[in-house]
């Protein structure tokens, strides 16, 4: 025995030991739910949002304060064609457009967003979208954008 429980009475000792093991069952039936919520909770504070759409394309972006960026599954070629399709489908102005720098600048809706694509692997792209109006950092409609073009990934 510790010298902790030593100083407690036999009844007392028997009753800390039994509601630690109480407590202990009842953190295992909720122990998934938890260990979920503190991790969504830690990712929200932290500025990752997780998106749950497609089958595992991305796990999640970053929000910082202009712009929206994650990692992406699959190859350059086809996040190219659907970022490219998808500000068409926006009515975007294409101001520049290097596909083998893999950057595009657009007007989309009065806001100037850049759209940065690099390759970590074959089959692994960063997508960086930002947008800025009349020169202010506008990180929700990045993340519309970067949503959006994940979303047609995962179709």
């Amino acid at each position: 025995m510790s010298a902790f429980l030593q100083k407690i009475s036999p009844e007392k000792t028997s009753k800390i030991i039994f509601m630690n093991k109480s407590f202990l069952k009842s953190i295992t039936s909720k122990k998934a739910a938890c260990l979920g919520l503190l991790f969504f909770s830690l990712c929200v504070i932290n500025g990752c949002v997780p998106i749950l759409v497609g089958t595992g394309v991305v796990a999640g972006y970053t929000l910082s304060n202009d712009s929206a960026m994650g990692e992406v599954k699959c190859d350059y070629r086809t996040l190219w064609d659907v970022t490219t399709d998808k500000l068409q489908n926006l009515k975007a102005e294409i101001i520049t457009s290097n596909e083998s720098k893999g950057i595009i600048k657009a007007k989309v809706v009065d806001n100037d967003v850049t759209i940065k694509i690099d390759t970590i692997s074959p089959s692994l792209q960063k997508l960086k979208i930002s947008a800025r109006k009349y020169l202010l950092p506008k990180p929700q409609f990045a993340q519309k954008i970067f949503v959006k073009i994940v979303q047609d990934l995962s179709d």
